[in-house]
């Protein structure tokens, strides 16, 4: 195994500023271990500097604003959008070969090696396994069906594993590049505003369009890319929706995504602490 370092890059809406973020960071300083660079993007760049500032980070931050990576037509689009299409982008200001997304309220608990994120040098491709009668696995299938119809492929592969919503996400650089390159032929240079138009963020269009899917069903049915698929339940990923998962959860996965905005942080710190984490030492 080389000794890869890789970029990490934190896309921060105004929301998300100081409800998890501090904690996040903590975590990203303590427990992602390749550390390369720390990338923070905001629609709110005057905050979020203020807001790093104050909490005096160790590790050096570039900040950018959405509107460095989008242009003028996609900062049109609906909010929920802009994010993903940052995602996508991040080949243009990320450095390294490799390189991860960090959700903003995604904290790492244990600590990240090199060999969690890629194999024979390339990103692991991480999927969550649901079981009928779950019917999130029929709302992830939907959304691996319309991403195939906008790729213009059958998503054959992808559809044995259906969900890769992680928010701790590793991509490759010419992976991204790639996949830019082919939609173009498809849609044009304005690609993603001709895919995406006519479709708001109604919670009804949720599911006909994502960052990490896009590019998971572009690396296994266009490309045919034999990688390394990994299971985020076998103790890598846990998502927390509510108060009461919040109370059953154990706090004993890698990286934990704390989805609902209203969770209580100081529950969250109070259980880092009593189970020893190694981060509870910055908190």
């Amino acid at each position: 195994m080389t000794d890869q370092r890789f970029d990490t890059f934190v896309c921060v809406h105004s929301r998300d500023i100081g409800y998890l973020l501090e904690l996040v960071l903590r975590s990203y300083e303590v427990n992602f271990l390749p550390k390369g660079r720390l990338i923070l993007i905001s629609n709110d760049q005057t905050r979020l500097q203020a807001f790093v500032d104050e909490i005096n980070l160790s590790t050096p931050v570039t900040l950018y604003e959405d509107k460095d990576w989008l242009t003028e037509e996609e900062m049109n689009l609906p909010g929920w959008y802009k994010q993903q299409l940052i995602k996508l982008r991040s080949h243009k200001f990320c450095d390294t070969e490799n390189f991860c997304n960090l959700g903003a309220d995604t904290v790492l608990l244990q600590p990240i090696t090199e060999n969690d994120l890629v194999d024979n040098g390339f990103p692991v491709l991480y999927y969550t396994r649901h079981l009928l009668p779950d019917n999130h696995i029929r709302y992830e299938r939907g959304r691996v069906g319309y991403i195939g119809e906008m790729l213009k492929i059958e998503p054959t592969n992808a559809s044995r594993y259906v969900d890769f919503i992680n928010d701790l996400f590793c991509f490759n650089r010419q992976a991204l590049i790639s996949l830019d390159a082919y939609l173009k032929q498809l849609y044009g240079d304005n690609a993603y505003v001709n895919m995406l138009k006519g479709l708001d963020d109604r919670i009804e269009n949720r599911n006909k369009f994502g960052e990490w899917t896009l590019y998971s069903v572009y690396l296994l049915d266009k490309l045919q890319k034999q990688i390394t698929m990994r299971n985020t339940g076998s103790g890598f990923l846990h998502q927390v929706h509510s108060n009461l998962s919040l109370r059953l959860y154990r706090f004993n996965t890698k990286v934990a995504h704390f989805v609902s905005k209203n969770l209580d942080v100081d529950y969250i710190k109070r259980q880092i602490a009593k189970r020893n984490l190694k981060l509870a030492r910055n908190l």
